[in-house]
């Protein structure tokens, strides 16, 4: 069965119940201290739905000229667990930008447009990224050609995050969400990254993205390590669905930041299945460095 992320929410995420549930019957913060524990791997299927600002050149197209392409990012891959969370990830990322996307990101780069100039490397094709040993690497066209380049030091989680801006995995961030959660119960069953339907337990809730910046090491990582004052109070909605082991199922992140900002509307869905037959994830064989391109991640625009 396929599925898709929408702005209205998956798993009921817009509908957030303004009191707090019952003390949960299955506890996610323990059940991923046993995961780390135990060195699990897990496979990763995400979307994200990135509501940009309109581009007038659109309307400017004759008409049927713009069909195809999207500018939502997708991601697949494999991510072994470890003590801190996530130790080592090798996932593909692709961002199929239509003709016309493509077109308008090569004029503005033409310009001098350093992101325009990267997201058009990296609309192009499926790019693959991986993190192991503390170091981050990449290989596609967005890092040059097909061969391995190293991108320098990073998290294993880093391959991984970026779209997603909730680390499930790391343990402040998870203990201070739940604790937050406005609701914490029974939930539909829903699909893991195998379309296997799983029965679920299910935390919601709301924080800003201050607050998340205060709690979740990633988060700060993933912005730099500062947070623009005018991007502290955007309103995240999240949601985590567990199976009845509490073992993530589904993470979701809404923000909807609207006018005057780098994007107007974000949701992203990253869902997981366990108990895989995972090889060991080995740094690659690296022919030369590269940077990591601006813009690569939908939380790149809110990066100062």
């Amino acid at each position: 069965m396929s599925w898709i992320v929408t702005m209205a929410g998956v798993v009921g995420l817009a509908a957030v119940p303004a009191s707090a549930q019952a003390a949960a019957a299955v506890d996610v913060v323990a059940a991923v201290q046993r995961l780390q524990a135990q060195s699990q791997s897990v496979k990763v299927v995400q979307h994200t739905a990135a509501d940009w600002p309109y581009d007038p050149r659109f309307g400017e197209m004759p008409r049927g000229a713009c069909r195809g392409g999207s500018s939502d990012p997708r991601l697949t891959g494999v991510v072994r667990l470890g003590q801190g969370g996530v130790v080592t990830a090798d996932v593909t990322r692709s961002m199929p930008l239509g003709k016309c996307h493509l077109q308008f990101l090569r004029e503005d780069a033409a310009g001098g447009d350093r992101r325009a100039a990267d997201l058009a490397k990296v609309g192009s094709a499926a790019h693959k990224v991986r993190g192991v040993g503390g170091v981050l690497y990449g290989a596609g066209p967005a890092y040059g050609g097909k061969s391995w380049v190293r991108l320098g030091s990073a998290p294993g989680g880093a391959a991984l995050y970026g779209d997603q801006i909730i680390d499930v995995f790391d343990l402040g961030t998870l203990k201070a969400l739940v604790a937050s959660a406005s609701s914490s119960k029974p939930g539909p069953s829903i699909h893991d990254a195998d379309n296997r339907a799983v029965k679920t337990w299910g935390y919601r809730g709301t924080t800003t993205f201050g607050q998340l910046f205060k709690v979740s090491k990633p988060f700060k990582q993933m912005l730099g390590g500062r947070l623009n004052p005018k991007y502290s109070r955007i309103t995240l909605h999240w949601g985590i669905s567990t199976d009845l082991s509490g073992r993530p199922v589904i993470v979701q992140a809404i923000w909807r930041p609207g006018e005057g900002y780098p994007m107007q509307s974000v949701a992203v869905a990253t869902r997981f299945s366990w108990n895989v037959k995972a090889t060991d994830i080995k740094a690659p064989r690296a022919g030369g460095t590269a940077r990591d391109p601006y813009g690569d991640d939908v939380i790149d625009v809110f990066r100062t």
